[in-house]
């Protein structure tokens, strides 16, 4: 699939499975990295924002990590809920398995924003930016940097109002181990209620195959486990943002909670 095209899919759908065989994660990086200029390049969400540029390079899981059967979903780097100072954003993530690894059992989920968020009506944009940063304070996720959340279910629940998961800073809890499977992780999402089986898509990348998404658009996570260093993860997006232009894009991203079903793309996009 020619870049352009390709771009024109990753905004429209929020992400884009690219099934050639790329031989090593060099190739796939310099791929990567073409269609998100492209898509940079009609970028709405990422207007007026700095050039692209590398902010995270990953090859995970790490040798003795923990592994799960189950990843909850989340956005990487999180969203800015109360910038303090510049920090990293990321606003494409790429994911790729090396041919050498061979077929994975895992699945990528993937769950677009405004469909999910469309499913229900959300407080007014004051209001909810307001439950959010209240939600950072009390869980004493908010400090001198400001509050970041990663967390899709944590956005989810602070939106609405209905805190119940652990604080972060509760003894034992690790940042993405609020929900031991899938199911519970539907089942906060659905007392809130969003029908997750409605808007996720599950991907199986195969080996040499590239997966890249807007990290800003969609949430994702996974199904079944991966094995050690088997994915590669390329992040971008703007390096040492200011607090000023992370909340813009906050403010962006939190419209999805207002803009129901997105409008068909003006860009072509492949037939799946």
């Amino acid at each position: 699939m020619e870049d352009r095209r390709a771009a024109g899919e990753l905004l429209c759908d929020g992400f884009v499975h690219l099934r050639e065989a790329h031989e090593d994660g060099e190739r796939a990086w310099s791929r990567a990295e073409a269609v998100f200029g492209e898509a940079a390049k009609r970028d709405e969400l990422g207007s007026g924002m700095p050039p692209l540029e590398t902010v995270g390079r990953f090859n995970i899981p790490p040798i003795g990590a923990l592994r799960r059967e189950f990843q909850a979903l989340h956005l990487d780097f999180g969203l800015p809920v109360e910038p303090a100072e510049s920090a990293d954003v990321a606003r494409f993530t790429a994911l790729y398995v090396a041919p050498e690894q061979g077929p994975t059992s895992a699945f990528t989920r993937i769950v677009p924003l405004r469909p999910l968020l469309g499913q229900r009506t959300w407080a007014e944009p004051e209001e909810l930016l307001e439950r959010l940063s209240r939600y950072g304070r009390a869980n004493g996720a908010a400090g001198p940097r400001g509050y970041v959340e990663g967390i899709f279910a944590r956005l989810i629940e602070a939106a609405d109002g209905s805190p119940t998961l652990p604080t972060p800073n509760e003894e034992g809890l690790l940042c993405g181990m609020e929900f031991d499977t899938a199911a519970q992780e539907r089942a906060h999402l659905a007392a809130r209620g969003l029908d997750l089986e409605r808007a996720e898509v599950r991907v199986g990348l195969g080996p040499g195959e590239l997966l890249l998404l807007d990290n800003l658009a969609i949430a994702h996570g996974r199904l079944g486990t991966r094995r050690e260093l088997e994915l590669h993860q390329l992040c971008v997006g703007y390096r040492s943002l200011a607090a000023s232009s992370q909340a813009v894009l906050r403010d962006r991203v939190l419209a999805a909670f207002a803009a129901g079903e997105p409008e068909p793309s003006a860009y072509p996009v492949a037939a799946r």
